[in-house]
C-alpha cells in the first residue's frame, strides 16, 4: 500500500530543511509510531503556528536511547535533525521535532493528536504481524518495563516480568490479542482504579502483564528490545542465568 500524501503540505521551513514523508508502510515507521504512543506527544498550537512531536524519557535511564537511537530514527525517517532537552531540576528529557509537515503526517497515517485515553493502533499496522511486532518493541521501549523479582530456581536468580501500564484498554486489548496469537502467555488486567498519592484525580489503568522465563526468552528472539534500560535489565538477567550450579544452590539453601 501507499499513503496518500497529496493533501499534506509542507512549509517553508520544512521545504528549505527538504523534511521527507514516507510514502509507505515500513518497520521503522510503524516502531516510531509505538514509541510515540508509548511516551510521545503531537500538538498544533494555532496560537504560535507551532506543530511540535516530543518523545519524553528518563534523562539518565534513557539517555542513549533518545540521543542516538530515537534521533538517528527521525532522521532517517523523515530527514529531520531533533534536538534533545533537558528539564531543569527534573528527571524528565526529550526529543522534541517541530515540523507541519510530519505533524499532519501522523494525523493522516492513524496517530491521535492530544490526550491518548483510548488510543489505538493504526490498521496498516494491525493488519500487518511484521509491522505490529516493530510496533510493540516502540510501545514497551519507552512505556514498558522490564521487572526482575528475586525467585531463585535452578535456572535463574530471578524471574522476569514484561509489562506495560496505559489509560487506553483498546490499546490492551489489541497488543494483548495479538501478543497471545503470537504465542505467549499474557495476562490482561483491564479498568484497574489506580488512586494519585500526589492528590489529583485517580484514573482507570489496563494493562498488558507477560510474565516467567519462557515468554522473556520468546520476546528477545521475537521482538527484543533497542531501549538499553530494557537492554541492561536483561543482561543483568542472563548473568544470573549463566550462574555456576553451586553458586545458585547456595542461594537456594538460605531461602
Amino acid at each position: 500500500m501507499e499513503f496518500d500524501l497529496s493533501e499534506i503540505k509542507l512549509s517553508h521551513n520544512d521545504i528549505r530543511r527538504e523534511v521527507t514523508l514516507p510514502n509507505q508502510p515500513s518497520k521503522e515507521l510503524a516502531e516510531f509510531i509505538g514509541i510515540l504512543t508509548g511516551d510521545g506527544f503531537i500538538n498544533n498550537y494555532t496560537n504560535k503556528n507551532s506543530y511540535i512531536i516530543e518523545i519524553a524519557g528518563d534523562r539518565n535511564l534513557d539517555k542513549e536511547y533518545l540521543e542516538v537511537y530515537i534521533k538517528n530514527l527521525i532522521k532517517n525517517l523523515f530527514n529531520i535533525n531533533c534536538k534533545i532537552y533537558y528539564k531543569k531540576d527534573q528527571n524528565t528529557a526529550y526529543a522534541r521535532l517541530l515540523s507541519k509537515g510530519v505533524y499532519n503526517y501522523l494525523l493522516s497515517i492513524g496517530f491521535k493528536a492530544g490526550k491518548k485515553e483510548q488510543i489505538g493502533i493504526p490498521n496498516w499496522i494491525a493488519e500487518n504481524n511484521s509491522l505490529m511486532i516493530s510496533f510493540i518493541k516502540g510501545l514497551i521501549d519507552t512505556d514498558g518495563s522490564l521487572m526482575l523479582t528475586k525467585k531463585p530456581s535452578k535456572k535463574s536468580l530471578f524471574y522476569p516480568i514484561i509489562s506495560i501500564k496505559v489509560k487506553s484498554k483498546i490499546l490492551v486489548q489489541k497488543t494483548g490479542k495479538f501478543l497471545e496469537e503470537f504465542g505467549f502467555r499474557v495476562n490482561i488486567i483491564e479498568d484497574e482504579l489506580r488512586t494519585d498519592k500526589r492528590g489529583y484525580k485517580d484514573t482507570l489503568i489496563s494493562s498488558v502483564i507477560i510474565s516467567g522465563r519462557k515468554n522473556l526468552d520468546l520476546w528477545m528472539a521475537k521482538i527484543n528490545f533497542r531501549n538499553k534500560r530494557h537492554l541492561d535489565k536483561y543482561l543483568h538477567y542472563i548473568k544470573s542465568r549463566n550462574m555456576g550450579r553451586m553458586e545458585i544452590s547456595a542461594t537456594l539453601r538460605t531461602k
